[in-house]
């Protein structure tokens, strides 16, 4: 009995591991992550504004339209005296220019002026009266595309007459000064404009206007609004 025993036991088949069950593994799960999310849609590109680029001009005209501040002198104690406070005028001025090498601007200007002082309205009216002509260079610059900067010196002649119901004397004396002006380019084709404002102060110192008078100065404080077209 032993001995089949032994035998049956030999040829049994060796013992197998148990079968894990369905699904199982000996290594973690990976860990849950999102699904990844639609690619964006493509982005047309935007249509960019042209930049403006400087343009170089052969010449600029200028036409301005503003008020004169004038000039203290002696002969204003002798009016004041009498009741008239004349401290500025009206003015309209004109210039045209040459640019050369797009930097200096040689050109010329005119202007007139008039301006008016009454102590009360049945008093006579005090009027002053100036024809403006002369030459003037230019510094041109253009800190940007759309800005223009004129800088420099006037030299010219100026006749002005001061009166009383009409009666008064011409003069005509030297006006030499100076002017800044800031245009802004409100157009792209040619020719191309501008509106700004200019700022100048000249002086025209005179002799006494009157028989009586003391020394009379026709410079002012110009402050101008300005159109400008350049070529």
């Amino acid at each position: 009995m032993l001995c089949v025993a032994l035998l049956l036991q030999a040829g049994a088949p060796p013992p197998t591991a148990a079968t894990p069950p369905v699904g199982w593994t000996d290594y973690p799960p990976p860990a849950w992550q999102a699904p990844a999310p639609p690619p964006p849609p493509p982005v047309e590109d935007e249509a960019r504004p042209e930049t403006k680029q400087r343009v170089e001009h052969t010449f600029l005209l200028r036409a301005g339209l503003g008020v004169g501040f004038l000039r203290p002198s002696a002969h204003d104690e002798v009016l004041e005296a009498d009741g008239y406070d004349l401290d500025s005028r009206a003015e309209l001025v004109l210039a045209g220019a040459g640019v050369v090498a797009g930097r200096v601007a040689l050109g010329a200007y005119v202007g007139i002026g008039r301006g008016t002082a009454s102590p009360s309205s049945e008093a006579p009216t005090l009027r002053q009266t100036v024809v403006r002509a002369g030459t003037e260079i230019s510094l041109v610059l253009q800190p940007s595309a759309t800005t223009t900067l004129l800088l420099g010196p006037e030299l010219g002649m100026l006749q002005g007459t001061l009166s009383v119901q009409g009666d008064g004397r011409s003069q005509t004396v030297l006006e030499y000064g100076g002017k800044l002006g800031a245009y802004f380019r409100v157009s792209d084709a040619p020719p191309v404009w501008y509106l700004g404002s200019t700022l100048g102060y000249t002086l025209a110192p005179a002799d006494p206007p009157g028989a009586l008078g003391r020394d009379y100065d026709y410079g002012a404080l110009h402050v101008d609004f300005t159109v400008v077209l350049g070529g």
